[in-house]
């Protein structure tokens, strides 16, 4: 069996940190509903900074500025369901503000506001893992079938750029921030 192109692995790659980070957010809040430990609102924070900035910097910008346009192309059939991933990228990044604020919310104004932010919480989880499931699912593999050698040398070039000399200190800051996030373990 072939080795995945370059472009595939750090999608996958970005997708299990994302994942992992989504856990520790859902696990969190679940201990602090459960009364198992206090809200640890600092994490959370570390949480919600990641999910702002990896996904809308560097994951969403290589999937949706050198990727689906190449799939487009490649494999028009798959258009709408591009169509709709990107307006996914779009939703999930609106919807981590959205949670920062709920989550200041609940810090400030205490308890009641806690359920506010664990129903949004619950919902962005469910969705972001549903929307990589979809993408390693079924549009990795049609692009496995529908680009060829030189696509894929064309990607790799395209994401090396991408994640050129300038941005390598913001993917070590995002990588020192995702060690922190998974580092201490949720107590449940």
């Amino acid at each position: 069996m072939p080795m995945q192109p370059i472009a595939i692995q750090l999608i996958v790659e970005e997708h299990r940190a994302i994942a992992n980070v989504l856990h520790v957010l859902q696990a969190v809040v679940d201990d602090a509903r459960r009364g198992i430990a206090a809200p640890d609102f600092e994490r959370l924070r570390a949480v919600l900074v990641y999910l702002d900035e990896m996904p809308a910097r560097v994951h969403h910008a290589s999937e949706g500025g050198l990727l689906f346009p190449l799939i487009r192309e490649r494999c028009p059939a798959l258009r709408p369901v591009l169509a709709r991933l990107e307006a996914e990228h779009e939703r999930v990044e609106r919807i981590v503000r959205e949670l920062g604020h709920a989550l200041s919310a609940w810090q400030v104004m205490g308890e009641g506001r806690h359920e506010a932010f664990e129903l949004l919480a619950r919902t962005y989880v469910e969705m972001y893992l549903g929307h990589m499931k979809v993408e390693e699912g079924y549009v990795l593999p049609v692009a496995m079938d529908y680009l060829d050698e030189a696509d894929w040398q064309k990607l790799a070039v395209a994401f090396e750029h991408q994640r050129g000399e300038q941005a390598q200190a913001a993917l070590r800051k995002h990588r020192e921030l995702y060690e922190r996030i998974v580092a201490k373990p949720s107590v449940n």
